[in-house]
């Protein structure tokens, strides 16, 4: 066997074509009953022609020669259908054919031969061909048949069957059984071919499917973990959305009270002490509001995974921390005092002045909300080892320990909502500072949030600080400022700050007005709202820098939008200051002074 099947493996590459006739085209199964239909007839198409001659040699008779010659041609045929694509043609053909040949030979040789045992392989052969049960009926029955066939005759000896002598008789026999065997073989080898291209075929399926499984269940932990993290995230959203909602309305109510209180006094003919006092109450209330809407922005920066830049200078430590007179106002009204200490501190600290304002401020807001009434909110400031820090300390009754991992997460925080969202907003900027944030508590009696800097933001040398006049209200006599913005308050108001420094207002309520009365007038600055309808402030400063009137006018823009790409588009098309709404007054003042009494780099004021 081992030997045969060495001689096939020699001789495959030569007969290799002949095997592949008739299979292009086809899938993998298909060629492979092909090339096996092909190789039994190659193999018996030989072996017939070549026994044949080797009988005829021994016994000298025709009856031998020329049928087996016939025989072998006939089989070469059957591979020529498979070359037509007549494939189940040529597979009846090839077992109908066998059974044919057998049947003379078997009449022909009687049972000296035992030729009938290839029809027990033709048997066989047929699963091997055929896969439609159809033909596998049809060839199993020819096959039957002829067998059948072929014991009638053996049993009747209806054909007499040619006599030999001994010695030829065992040699045809042994022929005959090689002829048996070398079939045989063929079909062997293919079935194991077959069963070793099922395993391989089984294997890497199995391992395919062992793959796909693999991923599958990956991408279904992904699925859960994803679908968990937007379970999250929606809860969240409902939190901030409920909680946005609630704290919004307390300086919205405290401002529409406030404005009604003012309207009855200035009906009654009060304008005294309670007007001044309402009016302190009314900015604590703006400034709280607008806290509010800076964490908000902040945090949709934060979670759209902006970055925003940093823009260092020396800023006077002493006189930022000092600044927080609107936040002394809303600890009055709960009767806390403020104490401010520096310990071993210099005056300027290179850092970025919006940031760090916005990290204290968080941190003082949180203080002032949660400290118990008529106690004390200690805010520190001083250097350290290798850091310098600035911490606030509130007497609101601490938190427990296991609380303050969770006391940074928007919407986990033992407090409320918002004070994690500020904690959270405060530790971004305070990391993006190249600084760190840490809390210690003592329960049942305090507080202390503390943000440490590195030690090299600390100017020792000395840094001049620029003249701080106090400019006087009608500074500004003798310009004109065009205001086109569509909202009428927001008109009004802006008229009223103007006119209070001496400037002669335009106002214009879209773009289309604003550029038309531009044109007219050829003010000294425009303040350009960006929404309008008709024509939008976008629109309205490409037309501006387009006409060579226009072009060299100084352009603010004023936009509720504090997202940093917004701000850069309209520097980048040309405005030269970008100030948000709600505007503060003392910093659009300095931008007046600019561009009234000297130029400057452009001017991005945010919220206060």
């Amino acid at each position: 066997m081992k030997i045969l099947s060495l001689i096939f493996s020699f001789i495959a590459p030569v007969i290799a074509p002949v095997i592949a006739t008739g299979t292009e085209g086809l899938t993998n199964e298909q060629q492979q009953r092909i090339r096996i239909n092909n190789a039994l007839c190659l193999t018996t198409g030989v072996l017939a022609i070549l026994m044949g001659f080797i009988f005829w040699l021994i016994t000298g008779k025709l009856q031998i020669l020329i049928p087996a010659t016939l025989e072998g041609l006939g089989f070469f045929f059957i591979i020529y259908l498979n070359h037509l694509k007549k494939h189940e043609t040529a597979g009846i053909c090839m077992i109908s054919y066998h059974s044919i040949c057998v049947m003379y030979f078997g009449a022909l040789l009687g049972t000296k031969a035992e030729i009938a045992l290839a029809l027990l392989f033709m048997i066989s052969a047929t699963y091997l061909v055929f896969d439609k049960r159809k033909s596998i009926l049809i060839c199993f029955c020819i096959t039957l048949a002829a067998l059948f066939v072929t014991e009638f005759f053996y049993y009747t000896n209806y054909f007499k069957p040619l006599e030999f002598s001994r010695n030829v008789t065992f040699l045809i026999r042994w022929v005959a059984i090689g002829f048996i065997l070398t079939i045989n073989t063929v079909c062997i080898l293919f079935y194991k071919s077959t069963a070793n291209r099922l395993m391989k075929a089984l294997k890497e399926r199995s391992e395919e499917l062992k793959e796909r499984s693999e991923e599958l269940e990956k991408r279904t932990e992904e699925l859960e973990k994803r679908t968990e993290e937007l379970e999250i995230s929606n809860r969240s959203r409902r939190v901030f959305l409920k909680e946005t909602n609630h704290e919004i309305r307390n300086p919205l109510n405290a401002i529409c009270g406030i404005a009604q209180l003012m309207r009855l006094d200035l009906k009654n003919g009060r304008t005294g002490e309670s007007l001044s006092t309402l009016v302190d109450h009314l900015n604590i209330a703006s400034f709280n509001a607008k806290d509010i809407l800076n964490n908000v922005q902040e945090l949709s920066k934060i979670e759209a995974g902006q970055l925003d830049a940093v823009a260092r200078k020396h800023v006077n430590i002493r006189h930022l921390l000092q600044g927080t007179g609107v936040y002394e106002h809303m600890a009055s009204s709960k009767n806390v005092d403020i104490e401010l200490t520096f310990t071993n501190m210099p005056d300027f600290v290179f850092t970025d002045d919006t940031k760090l304002s916005q990290i204290v401020n968080n941190l003082l807001l949180n203080a002032i909300k949660h400290t118990r009434n008529q106690t004390v909110i200690a805010i520190d400031c001083g250097v350290r080892a290798d850091k310098w820090y600035i911490s606030v300390t509130d007497q609101g009754g601490g938190l427990e320990c296991n609380k303050l991992r969770e006391i940074y997460h928007s919407f986990e925080a033992d407090r409320d909502s918002f004070t994690g969202l500020g904690l959270r907003i405060s530790k971004h900027f305070t990391e993006l500072l190249g600084g760190s944030i840490m809390v210690d508590s003592l329960e049942g009696i305090s507080t202390t949030f503390t943000v440490l800097f590195p030690e090299k933001d600390v100017v020792r040398q000395h840094v001049p600080e620029p003249p701080r006049g106090v400019p006087t209200p009608r500074q500004f006599a003798g310009k004109t400022v065009l205001v086109v913005e569509d909202d009428r308050m927001n008109q009004t108001i802006m008229r009223n700050f103007l006119q209070n420094n001496g400037v002669t207002v335009l106002l214009a309520g879209n773009g289309l007005e604003g550029l038309e009365l531009a044109r007219q007038e050829n003010p000294d600055l425009i303040i350009l709202d960006s929404d309008m309808p008709k024509m939008n402030g976008r629109e309205m400063l490409y037309h501006l820098k387009q006409d060579e009137a226009l072009r060299d006018i100084p352009v603010v823009i004023a936009s509720g939008d504090a997202f940093t790409e917004t701000v850069e588009r309209f520097l980048s098309e040309g405005a030269d200051d970008y100030v948000i709404k709600p505007i503060e007054f003392t910093a659009l003042r300095q931008i007046l002074e600019k561009h009234f009494n000297g130029g400057g780099m452009p001017v991005i004021i945010p919220f206060p």
